[in-house]
């Protein structure tokens, strides 16, 4: 036993000397991950923030979000970030609550997106960004309206949708597009987002501008009849760094 116990301590002490002499290859490169979740956009709890101090836009990490706000009508589009949970009430007052009653993963709050809305991140030293990842899911208001119908939008039925495209341009020229539904009633199926998914938009590849729009199959005289906002959180930017 003393005999095996010695041998064994050789052996540790030469794989020790060895692990400290040799060194490992350096690659060639290594990627970054920067989630912006939002939490660091300065809110009171149960609050918001729609543009209307005039900035145009909030930035958080890595990604700035902008927004329109006109002061004569007290509205907003783009980007807005919340920390609004009511998943009861109906109808425009109700305008910044998430369907899911938190942020993603439980988180307190979240963006919103409102008609067409657009993030940039530019590039740095170390190059352009992708972006591997987000999560989305329907605010309360576009919920309850496409569950219940309003004065102004329809209940779904069968065949009806509401989907979010989101498109990547890279100094502006489009790189590629995802879609994904947050409601979809089309061949038998009757799906209705209120808890947040995990949208793999990898396929934009690199780039400077993210554009997201909504549409939706209930449309009338003067366009979209579905309230078009949706609920943004936990974007995961991704940056290739060369070690050349």
């Amino acid at each position: 036993m003393k005999t095996f116990k010695f041998f064994l301590s050789v052996a540790i002490v030469a794989l020790s000397f060895t692990a400290c002499t040799t060194e490992s290859p350096v690659p060639d490169s290594f990627t970054v991950s920067t989630l912006v979740d939002f939490e660091n956009v300065k809110l009171n709890s149960d609050s918001i923030w729609n543009g209307s101090d005039g900035s145009g836009s909030f930035t958080t990490k890595v990604a700035t979000f902008n927004n329109n706000y006109n002061s004569a009508w007290f509205s907003w589009s783009g980007f807005a970030c919340s920390a609004k949970k009511d998943t009861k009430t109906s109808g425009y007052t109700n305008q910044y609550s998430v369907s899911a009653g938190s942020g993603a993963l439980g988180s307190k709050q979240f963006a919103l997106t409102y008609g067409t809305a657009t993030l940039l991140c530019d590039s740095n030293v170390y190059g352009n960004f992708s972006i591997k990842s987000l999560m989305l899911t329907n605010s309360t208001y576009t919920y309850l309206d496409m569950q219940n119908g309003s004065a102004y939008s329809k209940k779904f039925v069968a065949g009806d949708w509401y989907k979010i495209t989101i498109t990547g341009y890279l100094n502006n020229t489009k790189t590629s597009a995802v879609d994904y539904y947050l409601a979809d009633f089309r061949n038998g199926k009757s799906f209705l987002s209120n808890t947040w998914t995990k949208v793999d938009v990898s396929a934009l590849g690199k780039v400077n501008k993210v554009v997201f729009t909504l549409d939706s199959s209930d449309k009338g005289t003067y366009g979209m009849n579905t309230p078009a906002y949706a609920c943004v959180d936990n974007i995961e930017f991704t940056q290739t760094i060369s070690t050349k």
